[in-house]
């Protein structure tokens, strides 16, 4: 399978060679916080063909912190510039034992959210996936 990355590049999920239990994501219920709508679709259709069952997206960081954590494996959220309010839905997912990606085209402000793994924006799929895999392992430590 094939998707087009954030570049315009053709980037590809080989699934053909593996079974559905290899896929890195299989069966794991994911969140998506991000205030762009193709950004968040485009997050969602990696996650799913990695294998996620199901990837809920928000766009609003308040709507996302009223979300149930309970079932979440994995949570790829937007910096928004470091506010207090994404700051805090890292902290309340980290307290809830969910591993965090943080997104942002800014080093500094992904430095404000501690105990999530920073991912530079712009990205592709190969680099989303290793940063969700890199949460994942660093969350079951």
């Amino acid at each position: 399978m094939s998707l087009l990355n954030d570049r315009g590049e053709v980037a590809v999920i080989d699934v053909g060679q593996h079974s559905v239990m290899e896929l890195p994501m299989h069966g794991l219920n994911a969140l998506v916080v991000e205030e762009e709508y193709l950004v968040a679709a485009d997050i969602e259709q990696i996650l799913r063909t990695a294998g996620a069952a199901n990837v809920t997206i928000e766009k609003d960081v308040e709507a996302a912190r009223a979300l149930d954590f309970s079932g979440l494996a994995l949570a790829v959220i937007e910096a928004k510039f470091g506010s207090a309010e994404a700051v805090a839905l890292c902290a309340a997912l980290r307290a809830a034992r969910v591993p965090v990606v943080v997104t942002s085209a800014d080093a500094a402000v992904q430095a404000l959210f501690t105990g999530a793994t920073p991912l530079a924006k712009p990205f592709d799929t190969e680099t989303l996936l290793a940063a969700c895999a890199a949460a994942r392992q660093a969350h079951a430590r």
